[in-house]
């Protein structure tokens, strides 16, 4: 037995995780009680990503010793691992009824709550974690990271400073410190922490990342783009999130007069990542590349997950009022009696901000959202006004859906389409004749084309290009108003609120 537990045992360091459970389910049959070969099945089981076996044998060896809480950790962190928080924090809670000083349930419990964004809630866990070990630098760098996401930088750099005294090299704890310093309009100190992370891990992109904000805070761009570029090169495993952020420095490099050093970079961007498709649009909208059409998939997707828990509260600090200003022209114009009942869709629906102003004014029959984003349909969901909500493209909904509409609503989404004659033939498939199609655009004021890709990624469009191809499928405009939509920066962006009526079948 010592002879095969010595060597299942010097697999497992090695890291041969299939050899070594072969050797120790062979001791589970020999000597079943004991705990050790159950505990060390589960890990290899969970190494290997077996993650049902792992668990059978974790719960098998707590049986075996209903006293050890190293079966339950295990349980609650392989949980936590595979993103089931429930089941992590369940064992979690169990391992500290029977040793509540035990900080490895408390920081897997604090974690578990840090990764659904409940940040108050993960800070008592990490605090007691820290009020029983004051010097666990895990505890304290959690506590540093929870308050710098909860906006308390005062307390962030606190706890980061408190990290770097138990843990002087930590690459972590200089980059919350820098970040937190930057938010503090520090703007050396920031700096000197971030470049001392950058001298530990030079291959981290984050920290790139972090120095190209800050020197975009001091309106230094050729240094911003230089630190946001090689936070590109070195992105791995976030390269879409680097692409992304790379992106919007570029477009807010333009917006402030450097149009020159944009386009430079944009088209070294273009050129280095030529069969990614984020990347050749958000670069193509720099460039004012005049063959993009519509916005890629990726860039929406990505943009508006990263903003799906505080949409609403983002919107509302840009003053957005396009769902206002539909359900305003919805009142104005749409003949509700004439339907007895109404469904009604709302194409790229979002958290349900239209559908909310709109449903009071036509009655509550049948509601449809549409949108790609599952963060965003998740968000709607919650306030329980769709009947029924698609996760579907915009224009491949239209095309496919059997179901009849007599109003359809689509605010702030055609921004991310150029040329819009599929989606508005479509639209007049989906529409019954009389039914009303209320939707915004934003003005193009910046030359004479039909619609033109603007450097933050949004197409415009002239009135009377939308007015010429409303004809051309089928619609009559019954009503047209130039409104300020949102504010963008310093500026406000200008638009229309138009309301369209199927007034003829047109034959594609």
């Amino acid at each position: 037995m010592d002879t095969l537990e010595k060597q299942a045992d010097r697999l497992y360091e090695e890291q041969k995780y299939p050899e070594a459970l072969d050797i120790y389910l062979s001791l589970t049959k020999k000597y079943p009680k004991t705990e050790k070969y159950t505990m060390f099945c589960g890990n290899c089981f969970d190494a290997i990503g077996q993650t049902d076996a792992a668990i059978r044998y974790y719960k098998k060896a707590s049986r075996l010793n209903p006293v050890s809480v190293l079966s339950l950790l295990a349980l609650a962190n392989l949980y936590y691992n595979n993103e089931d928080y429930e089941n992590a924090q369940k064992f979690a809670k169990v391992v500290l009824k029977r040793d509540e000083k035990n900080t490895s349930a408390l920081l897997i419990l604090g974690n578990s709550a840090y990764c659904q964004h409940l940040y108050e809630r993960a800070f008592s866990y990490y605090e007691k974690a820290y009020q029983i070990n004051p010097k666990s630098y895990i505890a304290l760098i959690n506590m540093a990271n929870t308050c710098y996401d909860m906006t308390k930088y005062v307390k962030a750099l606190d706890y980061a400073l408190s990290a770097l005294e138990v843990y002087p090299s930590s690459v972590d704890a200089y980059i919350i410190s820098g970040n937190s310093y930057m938010e503090l309009g520090r703007i050396e100190k920031a700096e000197k922490n971030l470049l001392k992370a950058l001298s530990y891990k030079s291959d981290n992109p984050w920290i790139y990342d972090a120095l190209s904000r800050l020197y975009q805070k001091s309106e230094d761009y050729e240094n911003a783009l230089s630190f946001g570029w090689k936070a590109v090169l070195f992105a791995g495993d976030a390269q879409q999130d680097q692409n992304i952020n790379f992106g919007y420095m570029l477009y807010e490099c333009a917006a402030e007069g450097k149009e020159k050093l944009a386009k430079e970079y944009a088209a070294k961007w273009v050129e280095g990542f030529k069969k990614d498709p984020l990347v050749q649009y958000m670069g193509g909208a720099i460039l004012e590349n005049k063959k993009l059409k519509k916005a890629d998939p990726q860039y929406i997707e990505k943009i508006f997950d990263l903003f799906a828990g505080d949409f609403e509260s983002t919107l509302f600090g840009l003053d957005y009022m396009v769902p206002v200003y539909i359900a305003q022209a919805v009142r104005a114009h749409f003949k509700k009696d004439f339907y007895k009942r109404t469904n009604y869709l709302d194409l790229g629906c979002g958290t349900g901000l239209c559908a909310e102003n709109v449903i009071p004014l036509i009655g509550w029959h049948y509601a449809v959202g549409v949108k790609k984003k599952k963060k965003m349909l998740d968000e709607a969901k919650r306030k329980n006004i769709y009947h029924r909500l698609e996760k579907a493209d915009l224009a491949e909904f239209l095309k496919n859906d059997t179901l009849t509409y007599q109003l359809m609503t689509i605010g702030d989404v055609l921004t991310y389409f150029g040329d819009l004659r599929q989606v508005f033939e479509n639209a007049a498939q989906r529409l019954d004749l009389g039914g009303h199609m209320v939707f915004s655009i934003s003005e193009n004021n910046i030359n004479a084309n039909d619609y033109y890709l603007t450097p933050s990624g949004r197409f415009v469009h002239s009135v009377d290009y939308i007015l010429t191809l409303l004809t051309k499928c089928g619609f009559s405009k019954i009503g047209s108003e130039r409104k300020a939509l949102r504010n963008e920066g310093d500026s406000v962006v200008y638009g229309h609120i138009i309301t369209a009526e199927k007034v003829m079948i047109v034959e594609k």
